[in-house]
């Protein structure tokens, strides 16, 4: 048994001191954190709500947003606001990032507003989620005073290719929530590429880097989605060979220590 031991101590010395070497030989002066995950699978968080208004709205150019049925209560008392995406879109286009356990929201004029000619119905969050149908929450315009506003859940939401640029102006994360970045690509789609007429070359401005036309922009969704989706574990972004090269190294040290523990558990038994 002291044999093994010692043979198991000889291997990991060896291996960590050719993980070493290795560092040694790395230039890790580009390493930055903020590019983890970046490449990676990801797991789900949040889904991304997209609201539009068919009508006149008393407070133009915002909503907020009342969700519950989920770990984080309800934000009756705070009232978010959700992000304007396309202003001349309909009588403006809205989306907000809803934690995924949520069940249920509505939306209203003003934050504490208690007139219901302001606020829509109540919508649950998972008719806009159906097996890869995507769907929009459409608001109608105004019925009444002391009339809630109602809600259809409209299959698609074609634009122009200036507003389809704005929509993807706000792709601004490849974080863990699923709910912005390349992997809601398949909302994105359903929603406002495939019923759309796009001129290609409208520019897109977002935070992945250089603004480039929609044509190029669907092009790197796509791909990035398809590569995420093959990944069978989670890896540092693959453009920083630093990082790739250290979790490589690691992952290699590691098996090696199990498969000589195991070997010499055998031999003892």
């Amino acid at each position: 048994m002291k044999k093994n031991v010692k043979k198991v101590w000889l291997v990991l010395t060896a291996v960590i001191a050719v993980g070493a070497g290795s560092l040694g030989a790395i230039d890790l002066s580009g390493f930055n954190g903020s590019d983890l995950g970046v490449g990676a699978v990801t797991t789900q968080t949040n889904s991304r709500i997209y609201v539009y208004l068919k009508g006149a709205w008393d407070n133009p150019g915002h909503m907020f947003i009342h969700y519950w049925g989920g770990s984080q209560g309800t934000t009756w008392g705070s009232l978010p606001e959700m992000t304007n995406v396309v202003g001349n879109y309909w009588e403006g286009l809205f989306y907000y990032d809803v934690p995924l356990d949520h069940t249920t929201f509505m939306v209203c004029a003003y934050a504490g507003d208690t007139d219901d000619k302001n606020k829509s119905v109540d919508i649950s969050i998972s008719n806009l989620f159906l097996s890869g149908d995507y769907k929009v929450a459409a608001v109608s315009a105004w019925i009444g005073d002391g009339v809630k506003r109602t809600v259809e859940n409209a299959d698609d939401a074609p634009g122009s290719s200036t507003q389809v640029a704005s929509v993807l102006n706000h792709i601004d994360s490849c974080s863990s929530s699923y709910a912005s970045g390349y992997n809601a690509w398949p909302q994105l789609n359903d929603l406002f590429i495939s019923p759309s007429t796009l001129d290609g070359a409208t520019v897109v401005e977002d935070n992945f880097g250089d603004s480039t036309t929609i044509t190029n922009k669907i092009a790197w969704l796509q791909a990035k989605y398809n590569e995420d989706q093959a990944l069978p574990v989670l890896f540092f972004n693959k453009q920083d060979s630093s990082a790739y090269s250290v979790t490589i190294i690691g992952f290699i040290g590691l098996s090696l220590i199990s498969l000589l523990y195991l070997s010499s558990k055998k031999k003892v038994a």
